[in-house]
């Protein structure tokens, strides 16, 4: 719940310019905590805005058995990659580590098998 600290800590909260309420932030927190678990399972593609305004389509992971062995973090699992405002997530197309701000995301399209 991280992510739910940091989009309460400011009163009011912002989010995409827009004043949102505490239990709006908790809603975005469980929905990011959801989000993570999903990517904890499998391979899923999603979209999120880019720092340039562009839409970027990904498809990622979190589920170490999944990226190369050079690839893993060393020492930590997945939970430790959540941040306050950013979400990181392995890239498979780029064979690499990305990241996003939290409300720079657009949505899921869909799992990959």
């Amino acid at each position: 719940m991280s992510a739910a600290n940091h989009l309460r800590k400011e009163n009011p909260v912002i989010l995409k310019g827009q004043k949102i309420t505490p239990s709006q932030a908790l809603k975005y927190a469980w929905w990011f905590e959801s989000f993570r678990k999903k990517l904890s399972t499998g391979v899923w593609r999603f979209s999120y805005f880019k720092k340039d305004g562009s839409i970027r389509e990904a498809v990622g992971t979190l589920c170490m058995d999944l990226i190369p062995e050079d690839k893993r973090p060393k020492g930590i699992n997945s939970e430790a990659l959540a941040c306050a405002d950013t979400f990181c997530y392995y890239d498979l197309d780029a064979q690499g580590w990305r990241s996003f701000r939290l409300d720079n995301f657009i949505g899921f399209v869909e799992k990959v098998e």
